[in-house]
């Protein structure tokens, strides 16, 4: 009789511990993929947790940047195709890269 519980207890122990193992190759892998999924939504770095909640204020800001990008790039392209100098391309699209901070300022009146 002792040596059936003893069996029964090892076959028990041994059907756990394939569990277990299972159980911990699972969740390495779910770690794992968290991992590649932070890394790419986050390519380059950024604040870790969660993200913000939405505001008027922070879509009002997203609409005038916008606006914004789309008139400097609009320009830029007018600039691009009438213009075959490589260097004043550079420099215009440098100079656009540069001012934004100012632009905002200027054109939206608000603090960056």
């Amino acid at each position: 009789m002792s040596k059936e519980r003893a069996q029964r207890r090892a076959e028990r122990e041994a059907a756990l511990a394939v569990a277990r193992a299972a159980r911990a190759r699972e969740v390495a892998r779910r770690a794992r993929r968290r991992a590649l999924l932070a890394a790419l939504r986050r390519p380059f770095g950024g604040r870790a947790g969660r993200r913000r909640p939405d505001s008027a204020l922070r879509r009002a800001r997203a609409r005038q940047d916008g606006a914004l990008m789309a008139g400097l790039v609009s320009l830029n392209g007018v600039l691009w195709a009438f213009e075959s100098s490589w260097l004043l391309r550079g420099a215009a699209a440098v100079t656009t890269l540069l001012a934004w901070p100012l632009l905002v300022v200027l054109v939206f009146d608000r603090d960056r």
